[in-house]
């Protein structure tokens, strides 16, 4: 009985249409509802809770890579994704433009001048040019290398301190013009080909505060998560999807009859098996007896607790005269419909 209705819900629902189904106005009280409703967003913290604690401990514990865990298929699209992937200018500008990379650019520039000055010998190559003995000459060579890294120093930093922020907008430039396009998807999937051969609890090496605190920012997003404009978005989906059909919903029958379709057929055993148990309950059979002894339309018969029956005494026979026997109470008649 289960089968043969559950099969004729399906039925029906593919003669329906999306808006029958589901009206508009009702996918939007359900969203409001659904944002309101702060027992139902309790029991799930409660829920979520739970399986963050599993999760987490699954994950500390996990020695193999992140590459193997999501298999050789997966992984092979991932990088090709994340080699695709376009860059922002603006958030590459942003990065660069940033207080910490503008000094990380002003210290190497520095260093380099001055390792340049180093290695050239500038001041050397000049008086071992000059008529000068060998002592006076070193001495000499000495006092104005001193002389040379004070001025030049302070004036190297004073630049730097101005030319800095234009060396990094010309970086920023320079990083996403197309010369250097093919060289940045290949630093991208270099990246991430490394964060797939990392074992996943290397990624996970955290404190359990900032483990809690990660847990929190999650539930936060999931629970605050807002869709730009969602009254304009169901709007627009039930202008355009409303009228179809629900059958575009579900796999088309000649799919589930050859397996296409695993996930539908799974859902409709487990289905199948809550209706069965349900049908074989005292539950049902009280809502049957109900219905066939006249009871309101709609009404749920909750069966009642059955009671242990205290032991009886035998009693002790007693002669008493024959009663006529007495009929038997009428046999409801079967059930036959709800009507």
């Amino acid at each position: 009985m289960a089968t043969e209705a559950l099969d004729a819900l399906e039925c029906w629902l593919r003669e329906q249409t999306i808006a029958s189904v589901l009206p508009k106005e009702q996918a939007k009280e359900l969203l409001t509802d659904l944002r309101d409703d702060r027992r139902f967003w309790a029991q799930q913290r409660r829920q979520f809770a739970t399986l963050w604690v599993s999760v987490e401990e699954g994950m500390r514990n996990e020695e193999r890579p992140l590459g193997t865990v999501l298999g050789p298929v997966t992984s092979e699209r991932l990088l090709d994704a994340v080699e695709a992937m376009d860059d922002d200018p603006a958030l590459v500008n942003s990065i660069l433009r940033s207080e910490i990379v503008e000094k990380m650019i002003g210290h190497i520039l520095y260093e380099g001048i001055f390792e340049f000055i180093q290695r050239a010998d500038l001041l050397g190559n000049i008086f071992n040019t000059l008529p000068i003995i060998g002592a006076i000459r070193m001495q000499m060579l000495k006092t104005a290398r001193q002389q040379l890294d004070v001025l030049l120093g302070a004036q190297l930093s004073k630049f730097l301190g101005e030319y800095t922020a234009s060396a990094a907008e010309s970086a920023a430039s320079f990083l996403i013009s197309e010369d250097t396009a093919s060289a940045r998807r290949k630093a991208k999937r270099r990246a991430a080909e490394k964060l797939l051969a990392k074992p996943i609890h290397e990624l996970v090496e955290v404190s359990d505060l900032e483990m809690a605190l990660v847990r929190d920012a999650v539930w936060s997003a999931v629970q605050e998560f807002r869709l730009p404009n969602e009254a304009q978005l169901v709007d627009r989906l039930y202008g355009e999807f409303g009228e179809q059909p629900f059958d575009i919903l579900l796999p088309s029958t000649s799919a589930a009859s050859r397996g296409d379709a695993p996930l539908f057929e799974r859902g409709r055993s487990v289905l199948v098996d809550i209706l069965q148990r349900f049908i074989a309950s005292d539950t049902w059979s009280g809502l049957l007896l109900a219905r066939s002894l006249g009871g309101l339309d709609g009404a749920v018969v909750t069966p009642r607790p059955r009671l242990k029956k205290a032991p009886q005494r035998r009693a002790q026979p007693v002669a008493r005269a024959k009663a006529p026997p007495l009929k038997p109470p009428p046999t409801p008649g079967a059930w036959d419909g709800w009507d």
